[in-house]
């Protein structure tokens, strides 16, 4: 085994994601196949409605998968329990945090409930990797505030820091940056890229901020409909993948720029 494939942490095969029904499967998305790498961080893109979300879940355990294979570290996904897969895999949703009254410190910390006892005491080691994570995401100042006195940019920070304190080998995040400004989209960003490559995590995140991605992510999934294309950005420009993301009436996608531009 080269040190290519070493670095696999999960791998999909033919696989296809929706909503199982009584009259059958109701399937979104199909053939997906695509690899995550420790250190690297990936950007699934598509259209609205496309599955993006419903992919994360699916990936993350929430929900079935309704075809093909999800293999974490080699191992399928539906044979993990519960408690092991929250040691492989973090994710953080869209959703705001329902207890806003908590402190920084306090919500970075849920992340070590995988490794806590049943009353949710910190062990020494568990208090050094919060204190490990809130430098690594920039947080020390704002450590003592509580959630609510916070902004979006700095909340997401916050999230982006429990699922650290999770300390899995995979984080996934649902658009990280909906909600931002540019620099702010850029920040977040260029953040979880840091992480990626400090920590050797894996990394995938849903995003509508594809240029960004583009010059951001060491590989990205396009997702459709029929068949979703993965490779590195500069590979997925040079096929003309991002030629047909959109309806061509309106939006064309410029390779040498690696921009999408208005059709006037």
């Amino acid at each position: 085994m080269n040190t290519q494939e070493q670095n696999i942490i999960l791998q999909t095969k033919n696989l296809a994601v929706g909503y199982p029904s009584k009259k059958g499967n109701n399937i979104i998305a199909k053939d997906i196949n695509f690899k995550l790498s420790a250190g690297e961080l990936t950007a699934i893109v598509g259209a609205n409605g496309i599955g993006k979300s419903t992919l994360l879940r699916t990936l993350a355990g929430v929900q079935p998968k309704l075809k093909g294979e999800i293999n974490v570290r080699n191992k399928a996904l539906d044979v993990y329990e519960n408690s092991d897969l929250a040691r492989e895999i973090s994710i953080v949703l869209t959703e705001h945090i329902p207890a806003k009254n908590l402190s920084v410190l306090e919500v970075i910390a849920l992340g070590r409930q995988p490794y806590t006892n049943w009353i949710g005491i910190l062990s020494q080691t568990d208090q050094e990797k919060v204190k490990e994570v809130v430098s690594l995401v920039g947080l020390e100042h704002l450590k003592h505030k509580k959630c609510f006195e916070l902004s979006d940019g700095q909340l997401q920070r916050v999230m982006i820091a429990r699922a650290l304190a999770q300390d899995t080998s995979i984080i996934i995040l649902d658009e990280p940056t909906t909600h931002l400004d540019i620099y702010h989209k850029a920040y977040i960003l260029k953040l979880l890229k840091t992480i990626a490559q400090k920590t050797r995590k894996a990394i995938l995140f849903s995003t509508h901020e594809i240029e960004l991605a583009i010059q951001l992510c060491d590989k990205m999934l396009i997702l459709d409909t029929q068949k979703s294309t993965f490779g590195e950005p500069c590979q997925l420009i040079e096929r003309g993948s991002f030629q047909n993301l959109f309806p061509e009436d309106l939006i064309s996608f410029d390779a040498t720029t690696g921009s999408f531009k208005v059709k006037k």
